[in-house]
């Protein structure tokens, strides 16, 4: 593993369930400890209940607002908020309001990044 830099706007793009990811750090640059992806969506994008196995997933809000689950819980998250989804546990969400929401999102160990990009379409531009 080395160091390295992904400036803004750097990183492979891909289309994954509705929303944009750009991969910023996958398990190949981590030895598979995190995955690190920028992902925006539109108003309205509702990402339905699945679970992680094995992986934690993390966002850090960085526009828009968040509306959804985690187990038993419910959260409502806007920009600089910090959302922890542990691993095993079912949860969803979706986009609220009338502004796209954009997110760091971090999962460790890394296999959503993998996900994404095996599942994903490839974009360009």
């Amino acid at each position: 593993m080395s160091f390295f830099v992904r400036p803004a706007g750097d990183g492979d793009r891909y289309e994954f369930g509705g929303a944009t990811f750009t991969v910023k750090a996958d398990g190949g640059d981590t030895e598979g400890r995190v995955g690190v992806m920028e992902q925006s969506g539109p108003p309205g994008l509702t990402v339905p209940p699945h679970t992680h196995e094995g992986e934690d997933e993390m966002f850090y809000v960085l526009a828009g607002e968040l509306s959804g689950f985690c187990g038993d819980e419910r959260f409502t998250v806007s920009a600089g908020s910090f959302l922890f989804l542990p691993r095993d546990v079912e949860h969803g969400f979706e986009v609220v309001g009338d502004e796209p929401a954009r997110a760091l999102t971090i999962v460790g160990p890394a296999r959503f990044d993998a996900l994404v990009r095996s599942q994903g379409r490839p974009l360009t531009s």
